[in-house]
């Protein structure tokens, strides 16, 4: 399992975001002119891993899976005061919606179900969000319960770590990046250090399935 120690420390998160996104966008203009990589054919049978779920959105809505039949998702838990791996995978996520050519008709979302239910309300979430706006993302939270159970389907690990500081706690957790696809069905685990043109090669893959 990929985990990555996610440090709490809120009050440098925005300018841990900003950051980020100054750094990868340095590299991404470097890497513009590198050759194209070689990207396999990615999509793969999971069977009963993974599966539908219901949580709260950050508009403060339900939202069902089982529901939107049709779309294809990626699914990244992580949490708003995370001023690491999570804001360096929303970059990253930028640059695959940038790139990937969806059809009209067609709906490539990103769900962002927080570890921290306990400080993630659905304000939280979407203020958090807010600085993302090129992702089509949708913040989800819910109960203590509800996020554990939906942890236990894709096999995160997550766990709260003391802090002796005014943060409180940190949140060690998985980084994978899921794939899933028109059925609720998941396609394909990317790890973190995955390329953004990996990522996209995998929704430009399902995007051709009738």
């Amino acid at each position: 399992m990929d985990n990555t120690s996610a440090t709490v420390i809120m009050p440098t998160v925005k300018y841990a975001i900003v950051l980020v996104c100054f750094v990868i966008s340095i590299i991404s203009i470097g890497c513009e002119s590198s050759p194209e990589i070689s990207i396999p054919k990615l999509l793969d049978d999971y069977g009963d891993f993974g599966g539908d779920f219901t949580l709260t959105d950050h508009h403060g809505q339900s939202f069902n899976l089982a529901d939107r039949r049709g779309d294809i998702f990626l699914i990244f838990f992580g949490f708003t005061y995370c001023p690491d791996a999570c804001p360096t995978m929303l970059v990253k996520l930028q640059d695959v919606y940038k790139k990937l050519d969806i059809p009209e008709g067609h709906t490539v979302r990103t769900l962002y179900i927080t570890v921290d239910p306990e400080r993630d309300t659905p304000k939280k979430l979407n203020d958090y969000l807010s600085y993302f706006t090129t992702i089509d993302i949708l913040g989800l939270t819910g109960a203590l319960d509800e996020i554990d159970k939906v942890a236990k389907q894709y096999s995160v690990i997550y766990n709260k770590v003391p802090l002796e500081s005014a943060a409180g706690y940190l949140v060690d957790h998985s980084t994978w990046l899921y794939l899933v696809d028109q059925n609720g069905k998941l396609r394909y685990r990317f790890r973190h250090s995955d390329p953004a043109q990996e990522i996209m090669a995998g929704g430009e893959q399902l995007l051709q399935i009738p």
